[in-house]
């Protein structure tokens, strides 16, 4: 059982990869392009509310927030199996995750996201990084991995289509690399309740 595979790696290592994690990436990977044609997607910026800014030396992937109500079947079924996660993550490690929020993600050639946490300044809530990669026949001269610095060194890991990586926010410093071809990912984050 994937599910159970992932709490076990988050709770030992505190990342996990699973190939062929979800089998629709066709449909997605559509969505996503369909979406990008149509001028949906914006510029990613870093930092938060006010504070957000686009900046070029750090981050220069496009983004479009997903709504978890959506009744695109393929967005639909992903948000189910994210559902599905969620729900083992806290029966097994106790998180208290309570919500997940994902957007498409698109990186241009020789785009990249230099290296960072997933949290923001001031705020905690997002415990536990998903990415789901829709590009199909990679091929490793391409570039564009994942890079996860873990207590064993670093890790590359290629945006194989299928592919998810999950690894726990606040603790994983990681990157992404410059690629020779677009890279496609849904990317999405469980969190916590704010602190009252």
């Amino acid at each position: 059982m994937q599910e159970h595979r992932i709490v076990t790696a988050l709770a030992t290592h505190g990342y996990c990869v699973v190939p062929h994690f979800f089998a629709d990436t066709d449909a997605l990977r559509d969505a996503l392009l369909i979406a990008s044609d149509a001028g949906a997607l914006h510029r990613a910026g870093v930092g938060k509310g006010p504070q957000q800014q686009v900046r070029d030396e750090v981050r220069g992937d496009y983004v479009m927030w997903l709504e978890p109500s959506s009744t695109d079947p393929a967005l639909r079924t992903y948000f189910d199996a994210m559902e599905a996660l969620r729900l083992a993550i806290n029966h097994h490690l106790y998180m208290g995750l309570f919500e997940y929020e994902a957007h498409f993600a698109l990186y241009p050639p020789g785009a990249f996201y230099q290296k960072h946490l997933d949290g923001f300044v001031g705020d905690k809530r997002r415990k536990v990084s998903c990415v789901l990669y829709l590009n199909e026949e990679w091929q490793p001269e391409f570039g564009g991995h994942l890079r996860l610095y873990t207590t064993q060194g670093t890790l590359d890991i290629p945006p194989d289509a299928g592919t998810l990586v999950c690894f726990l926010s606040d603790d994983l410093w990681h990157e992404v690399r410059p690629a020779t071809r677009t890279r496609l990912s849904v990317t999405g984050w469980f969190k916590i309740r704010p602190l009252p």
